[in-house]
Formats: C-alpha cells, structure tokens, sequence
C-alpha cells in the first residue's frame, strides 16, 4: 500500500466525518448530517447568485426549509435548529474544529484545524453599517464537501472544466453542463476571493508581499493570465455551441433548460471579469507600493517585544505554567525603574528663588531598603456583583436583560461609570458563549471573570440556581446600533439572554 498521500486523504474526509458531530438536536438527531448539509449545499447556491442573506439568523431559516422540505419540520423546535446552526459556525468550544490525521512528513498524529463557514469580509463590511449582521461563506473544507465526487478538485483546472461544458453542450447534455457551470462558477469565486483575502492583507501591511500567501500568489499569477486568455475562446465557443443546439434539437431539447444554461454562462463570464479586476487591482496597488514607497519593506532592526517574544515564542510555545506570565511581563509594568538622572540634580543647575530643605539621610546609612513587591490589581468583586445582580435577577424573570439608560436609575449609572471591570464584563460576555455550571465547583480553581461572576451571584443568591445549566450570550440587536450613553460612560445596547430560550 501507499501510504504517502495517506494523510492528504485524512485531512479531506475529517470534515465530512464530523460534519453534525457532537451535536444533541432531540428529535431531529437522527437527521443531522442531512440538514447539516442541505444547509451547506443551500448557501452554496445563495453565493452562486451573490445573494448576500447568509447571515446566522438567514441559516435558521435554511434548516428550517430544509426540515419542511424533508417532511419533519413537526419534529424540530426553536432550540434544536438553533444548535444545529451554531455547531455548524462554531465548535463546542467556540473556535475551529479539531481532529487528528496522519502527517506524512513527520510520522506522527497531528491535528488539523478547519471550519465550514468563514466571514465574507468584503458582504460584512456594508451589512454592519445597514444592520449589524455578519455574513458568511462556505470554507474552502465545505467547498469540497459539495464537489466530494471529484477527487482531483485541487487540479481541476478552470480550462478543463469550459471544455467539459463546451463538450456536454455540443451532444445535448444541458442538465449536465448546467451543472458543470455552477461548479465553474464556485471555483472562480473561491480563486477571487484568496485574490481578495491577499488584498486585504496587502491593506493592512505591504510586507505580505514577501509571505507565503504573497509568493504563493506570484506562483499562480502566471496560471491566472493563461486561463484568461484560453477561457475568452472558450466563452465563444460555448455560445456558438448553445446557438447551434437551440436551432437543431428544436424538437428535443427544452428551451427553457437552454435559456437558464445560457444565463448561467454569462454569470461564468462575469465573476471570471471579476476576477481579473481583482487580480489587475492588486498588481497596482504592487506597482505603486514598490515604486512610490519602497521604505515600507525595509526590514526593521534590532528586537521587539512583540514579534520576538509574544509571537515567536509565547503563542508558538506557549509558557510552562501560569506564574511565568507575570514574571516575563512584570518588568514591563515594574514599580523599580532602571536609573536615571534625578531631578533634584537638574534643579541644581537653575537658578532657585526660595530656601532648600535639608535633605533626608542617605538610605544607604539606615539599612539596606526593602524590595518593593508587586500586587497585581484585583477586581472589586462585592461591587460588580452587587452591579450585576440586578441584570441576573431580570435574566431569569423575562429570560433577557438591555443595558440602557432608561433601565437605570442616575445613582446607579454613576456607579457603573465608576466601575470598569463590571462594564468589561458585557463585552466578554459578547464574544464568548458561557455555559453556568451544573454543580456547584469545589475551590474554585481557574476561570475567565463571567465565570467567576456568575459563580459568585450563584453562591450569594440561592433564587439563580435555576440558571445551571444554561448558556449565556450576550449580543446587539439588529437596529439599536446607538450607544447608551451615561454620565462618564459610552456603552454599545448589549442584550444579555439565555441561548436556549
């Protein structure tokens, strides 16, 4: 057997095995993968047509067609579909999925990271500024969930693909090149988008000429010109070959079959013009970066705390345990500073107008002064509960909480604006889904400060026991994009909920 492209080959079915893995849906657990991947498939076609609803709350809609299509929409409720769509966006973690597979090279298990939605940057962008949505894409993982049955995806070049459909034309199979052009269609799109990702990245710091994705690009840009130059002959030859079709099998084939192909051939021509737009964009921007500004890739010198120690080495490495963190950055913030010149030594270089006092002894006659000792800051946690508690308590009547000024009385927006760490707490309460224990822990032991919060409101007051078990999230309501504002004081509308109401 070989086994040199074994891990390839484990890397590329890890999605497919996991896809709905993990997942407790009810009674629609027996069907997960298959409304897993009718939602895949379904926001497939949504980006073939550059419709931009592929939101969280639009993939809540797709399962549900998807279950009344299937004929067990009876089955399903609010809380199973919703957990469907969040295992699919996120893990159980809240991060990428993870398995093993074999790495060749090295023999050993690795593990491999992948996702099956990514965010569409360039949709998200002006979907934030009309309602604070995010928009997603299918990954390059899920992509190939679809297009499983072809097992050279990778080298499936473009120009083979127009001559297969110019093929399937010239002998009357439409469905087939129908089917063919919206494969096209995804591949052209998948490449515009990696030219659109480089883009960015050139945007945010030109130095990524020079990185994997920047000679990665180079390597292929040769390949792109190539097929533009085959494929505007191609497009030609599709259109006379559909021309021919419609007048001699006039009598067998379906003029609406041939409307719809021809329709979908011009959107192939429109996304590959997009594509070389995209692709001639970035050699502008290359061209003017590199002439009109070449100090931006001199290398810098000397070292950074940053990039030498943070990203090279801390989240490459990691630390060997938890107290290390403070003794590497402890003399960032140290209360001893290295020497300098005191001021009194400058002001006897002027010219002073009043009587100095005498001077204290010198500490060095008196002993030899103790170390001053640093004691991280701690958060005043009596008070952020004491904050907090009245937001739990309208959490577990209403089963949702919004921060707003109009919910609080002026003593208590003076206390929130005096109090920061309660405030920062809504918005790690944002960006991360808590789960309440379902048992009490012992010790307490490490946590993140929501977990910490809700196990000191939950020790405090007995009446929030009935949250175990729960999840909480925190989010901004579509349309309240205004700020609260207090006293001292700018906060977005958070909305704390209970995930599974």
């Amino acid at each position: 057997m070989n086994w040199s492209d074994f891990g390839e080959r484990n890397k590329r079915l890890n999605p497919l095995w996991n896809l709905g893995a993990g997942m407790n849906l009810g009674d629609i657990q027996p069907y997960k993968e298959m409304i897993a991947l009718s939602v895949l498939l379904q926001v497939y076609y949504l980006e073939l047509e550059s419709n931009e609803r592929r939101s969280r709350e639009d993939f809540t809609a797709l399962a549900w067609t998807a279950l009344e299509r299937f004929g067990i929409a009876h089955l399903g409720t609010a809380e199973s579909v919703e957990r469907l769509v969040d295992g699919l966006l996120w893990s159980g973690n809240g991060g990428d999925f993870e398995s093993f597979y074999y790495d060749d090279l090295t023999g050993q298990m690795s593990v491999q990271k992948y996702k099956y939605f990514a965010v569409d940057e360039d949709a998200t962008r002006s979907s934030w500024e009309e309602n604070g949505r995010t928009i997603y894409r299918l990954s390059e993982y899920a992509m190939e969930l679809i297009f499983m049955s072809h097992e050279i995806i990778d080298e499936f070049q473009i120009s083979i693909k127009l001559l297969e459909i110019q093929m399937h034309i010239k002998h009357g199979r439409v469905t087939r090149a129908l089917q063919d052009v919206n494969e096209l269609v995804s591949r052209v799109r998948k490449m515009t988008q990696q030219q659109q990702e480089y883009r960015n990245a050139l945007r945010r710091n030109p130095k990524h000429i020079f990185s994997e994705l920047g000679v990665a690009r180079h390597r292929r840009l040769e390949e792109i010109n190539q097929q533009f130059d085959e494929e505007r002959k191609h497009f030609d030859n599709i259109h006379r070959s559909l021309a021919r079709l419609a007048n001699d099998e006039k009598d067998v084939i379906d003029f609406n079959e041939i409307r719809l192909l021809s329709e979908r051939v011009e959107l192939s021509r429109r996304v590959h013009d997009e594509l070389a737009e995209v692709v001639l964009n970035i050699f502008e921007m290359e061209t003017n970066l590199r002439l009109n500004y070449p100090e931006l890739f001199w290398g810098a010198s000397g070292f950074n705390f940053r990039t030498h120690v943070w990203e090279e080495w801390v989240k490459e490495e990691g630390l060997p345990d938890g107290d290390s963190l403070e003794l590497l950055i402890g003399g960032l913030f140290a209360p001893v500073q290295d020497f300098i010149y005191p001021l009194p030594w400058a002001w006897e270089e002027q010219e002073i107008g009043f009587i100095p006092e005498l001077l204290a002894d010198d500490p060095d006659e008196a002993g030899e002064a103790e170390p001053a000792v640093y004691i991280p800051r701690g958060i005043p946690w009596a008070e952020v509960v004491d904050l907090w508690q009245p937001v739990f308590t309208a959490l577990l009547e209403e089963g949702s909480y919004t921060f707003s000024a109009a919910a609080l009385p002026p003593e208590e927006q003076q206390r929130w604006a005096r109090t920061p760490d309660a405030v920062d707490l809504w918005v790690q309460f944002f960006h991360t889904e808590i789960t309440v224990q379902e048992q009490a822990e012992e010790g307490g032991g490490a946590a993140d400060e929501c977990q910490q919060l809700v196990r000191q409101l939950l020790a405090e007051h007995p009446q929030f026991e009935s949250l175990r078990g729960k999840r909480l999230r925190a989010f901004i309501a579509s349309g309240h994009t205004e700020l609260v504002r207090l006293p001292g004081l700018e906060l977005s509308p958070y909305t704390l909920t209970i995930v599974e109401r």
